[in-house]
């Protein structure tokens, strides 16, 4: 007997699958993120094994297999009757009632002749081995099989799997507040033209990635993802998905040159050590992961906003990457999601990307050509031209910054201005705010003389105006403590300034003519002025 009752989603899929459950022997369950996909099971597997039946859940990876049997022991299930199909592990016991696997081990074992039912995690992903064994168990056996997944759109499940199951939707779960709310915006966006398309057994069709990191590694591209974050980020614990190791590095890099707390993860990253990035994120000491692809399943942490810098034509890596933000949490009004990669306008927003029948254009046994994606341009959203806020279809005016399009504005994407507003609704400064941050920058300016590189009184006026359009008159020079929305403004701005020095150092280079000329001294590199200048508070880089 379970300690647990299911929400309103697994009570519907419960009643859906015991409607159909004589009429067909394999299904597939959506069970977006929220939904409670691995209570799900945990129900289903306890109505099996109290009537005696023997179940086999597979998850698509190794680290999954004991935080699955962990969650299936707090929701009630007999730990002793818990055995892994594992090369050595004590928990081994092909005797025991319920049996957990990892795809790839089991396809490479004899596949279990005594199960009564399989129940697949992750079902969208390709195994051809697992695809066979589930085509055999549904077609010559009595065993039933359930699919379950939150992107259920792989080109090859309706061939496998007989009847949807569609008990809720993201929509549905964001209007209940069981999920967070977006806001997505779009402040840059790359060049793609060129870039081919390749197979993948868990995305399908998507771009090239040594390709695409040419791309995306690019000065100008890495430079916004961090100097927008600085800008709009709200210092918010943040989740940034890169294209590869390479492109990763470089983000993160320029993440820590501007005094904020990045760490890599990928697929080569020891298991221990992810757990000690995680708990260091969750403990709010590093403020942004840098991952490449695995932080997809699996992954419950409070995230805030989404930097998402890799290129996708894949609904399923989509919205698998973009969910990680959307689970709820104390104090969390929203999820803001910076889309660096021109994704939102090919395939819109996660909760718009619906289907009410599964794909069954290919077998899934070899890779074929990319199948056109039945373009849904009525439910893409639009870009604002003045902030970059991404407008829900149909939506004329922004809600955001209240710009009204002139006739076609909204046609062709301008990415080459900054972001513009964040919040809700236009903050209203008062003149308390603006003490504040007079009161902190003059906090700013004794630190840095304390520390042998003094700031000008001018340059505070000047970073004062650019933040508010005015002169700090009137304004009083006792300091307070410097806040992160502070600190990531100023370093913003060296960062765009030490940038723009270099840039114009480069074109007089290009400019002058190469004549022998007295030595003198050059300006600084912007890596050097970073060095110099630009100190994260309260200690050096």
């Amino acid at each position: 007997m379970l300690n647990i009752t299911p929400n309103f989603s697994q009570d519907r899929a419960l009643n859906m699958l015991r409607r159909d459950w004589k009429q067909h022997n394999s299904f597939m369950v959506y069970s977006p993120t929220g939904s409670g996909k691995t209570g799900l099971a945990g129900f289903i597997t306890d109505g099996h094994v109290s009537r005696g039946m023997r179940v086999l859940f597979v998850v698509p990876y190794t680290t999954l297999i004991s935080q699955t049997a962990d969650r299936f022991i707090q929701y009630g299930l007999p730990e002793d009757e818990i055995g892994y199909i594992w090369r050595d592990h004590p928990n081994s016991d092909p005797n025991r009632m319920i049996q957990i696997a990892s795809a790839d081990t089991l396809i490479r074992r004899e596949f279990p002749d005594n199960i009564d039912l399989l129940i697949v995690d992750e079902a969208h992903l390709r195994r051809k081995k697992l695809l066979e064994a589930i085509k055999y168990l549904t077609e010559n056996t009595k065993v039933k099989v359930i699919g379950l997944s939150g992107t259920p759109f792989s080109s090859f499940l309706g061939q496998y799997y007989q009847q949807l199951i569609k008990p809720t939707t993201i929509k549905e779960l964001i209007s209940r507040g069981d999920l967070s709310s977006y806001e997505f915006f779009a402040p840059s966006a790359p060049n793609l033209k060129g870039v081919k398309t390749q197979q993948s057994n868990e995305y399908g069709g998507d771009y090239n990635e040594e390709q695409l990191a040419e791309i995306m590694c690019g000065a100008d591209l890495v430079g916004d993802i961090v100097r927008n974050w600085l800008e709009n980020g709200q210092d918010r614990s943040t989740i940034c998905f890169c294209v590869n190791v390479r492109h990763a590095n470089h983000v993160t890099i320029e993440f820590n040159r501007a005094g904020i707390a990045a760490e890599v993860m990928t697929a080569g990253t020891p298991h221990d050590e992810r757990q000690l990035i995680i708990h260091r994120f969750e403990q709010g000491a590093t403020k942004v992961i840098v991952n490449v692809g695995v932080l997809v399943a699996g992954f419950d942490s409070d995230v805030r906003c989404i930097i998402y810098a890799r290129p996708t034509k894949s609904e399923i890596r989509w919205i698998q990457c973009v969910g990680r933000g959307l689970r709820t949490a104390p104090g969390k009004d929203t999820c803001l999601i910076f889309d660096h990669s021109g994704s939102v306008h090919r395939l819109g927003f996660p909760d718009a990307i619906e289907y009410d029948s599964l794909p069954g254009t290919s077998d899934g046994m070899k890779d074929s050509k990319v199948q056109e994606r039945a373009k849904r341009v009525e439910k893409l959203p639009k870009e604002c031209t003045q902030c970059h806020f991404m407008k829900p279809a149909g939506v004329y005016v922004c809600p955001k910054c209240g710009h009204k399009p002139l006739s076609g504005e909204d046609v062709e994407v301008d990415s080459s201005r900054g972001l513009k507003k964040v919040s809700k609704k236009e903050r209203k400064y008062t003149k308390e705010d603006k003490q504040r941050w007079w009161s902190q920058i003059k906090y700013y300016q004794r630190q840095r003389t304390s520390m042998g590189k003094p700031v000008s009184d001018g340059w505070c006026g000047h970073t004062y105006k650019s933040k508010f359009g005015t002169w700090p008159n009137g304004l009083q020079d006792y300091p307070i403590e410097i806040s992160p929305e502070v600190s990531n403004f100023i370093k913003s701005k060296q960062i765009a300034f030490a940038k723009g020095r270099e840039k114009q150092q480069k074109q007089q280079e290009t400019s002058e003519p190469q004549i022998a000329l007295p030595s003198i001294n050059p300006a600084l590199k912007s890596s050097e002025y970073l060095r110099q200048h630009i100190t994260p508070a309260g200690g050096s880089l």
